[in-house]
């Protein structure tokens, strides 16, 4: 990237990452950086959108916590173990604010790791993918927003350089977003609809088109096959990872199970019936319930191709 394309790029990404969010999306962010002091705070998903005509109390909102590092931010030694094993640690946390007692979840990272796994150094695109797409960056401590900015903008050039070869035109903006986005659904336990990507990608605004303009590469292949392999590749890597995240997650997220199969069913329709024993213990439980999902999104496809 040139000197003129970074600036701009940096130009962009400042304005749409410093974006307004909702009051109570930041009541709840203020409250994470009190419990994390020195943390910067990033709110994605469908809670950046929020409306003022939405009731707050009926909405997980979903945060990245992005701490200096584990040694403070974990008190618990098995947990920091954890975090540094396989991250991020996800946690459950509600608190009392003048809209009413607001729920979200949390991701949370130590600055070393967001740099190296949202970066080109991480094959697998579960990080990378997930800081392409756009996010509000609501608090951080001045002295540390130049180096998020460069974090995100090399999220979302590993993002799109990696999804280039996906697409017939590796060029064209539209094409590369909506292949990369599918990929990267493949690669996680992940259930969306077949338009799933199309959609979002036509509610996040200029923002597709604006990253692309400075992360694609102008000499980029079309579609090829060494891109198709590491998709793959990481599919097959991205089935254990989810499943081992989804051990992790039931011990530091209250009703986790549960949480993930209502995410299931409102995004593909797929009931994975989350059974008594298995919400008693959820950590014995967690394969058994990834294996269900598998077969029965296998069933669901089956269905649909006959």
């Amino acid at each position: 990237m040139t000197d003129k394309a970074s600036n701009s790029a940096t130009a962009y990404l400042e304005s749409a990452l410093g974006a307004p969010v909702s009051e109570p999306a930041k009541s709840v962010a203020q409250a994470l950086a009190e419990k994390y002091p020195g943390a910067a705070i990033f709110l994605y998903g469908s809670g950046i959108s929020v409306s003022s005509n939405e009731n707050p109390t009926q909405i997980l909102f979903d945060f990245y916590v992005i701490v200096p590092d584990y040694d403070q931010a974990i008190a618990n030694p098995l947990e920091m173990l954890a975090a540094r094993l396989l991250a991020p640690n996800v946690y459950y946390f509600e608190t009392q604010t003048p809209y009413g007692r607001l729920r979200s979840k949390y991701a949370l990272l130590s600055i070393e790791a967001f740099r190296r796994l949202a970066g080109p150094e991480t094959f697998h695109s579960y990080f990378w993918a997930r800081f392409a797409q756009p996010s509000r960056l609501v608090t951080c401590p001045a002295d540390g927003e130049s180096e998020l900015f460069r974090i995100v903008c090399g999220a979302i050039e590993t993002f799109l350089v990696r999804s280039q070869g996906l697409a017939e035109n590796p060029q064209d903006w539209r094409e590369v977003w909506l292949k990369g986005m599918n990929a990267s659904y493949r690669a996680e336990l992940r259930a969306e609809n077949s338009d799933r990507a199309a959609k979002l990608i036509a509610s996040y605004g200029d923002w597709p088109q604006r990253t692309a303009a400075f992360a694609l590469r102008a000499d980029a292949d079309g579609k090829n096959y060494g891109t198709i392999i590491a998709w793959k590749a990481r599919a097959v890597f991205g089935a254990v990872l989810s499943v081992a995240r989804l051990l992790k997650a039931t011990t530091t997220f209250q009703g986790g199970i549960d949480y993930i199969a209502w995410k299931i069913k409102r995004h593909s329709g797929v009931d994975i019936a989350v059974k008594p024993w298995e919400r008693k213990h959820p950590f014995i439980a967690a394969p058994i319930v990834a294996i269900r999902y598998y077969r029965l999104r296998a069933d669901a496809s089956k269905a649909v191709e006959t």
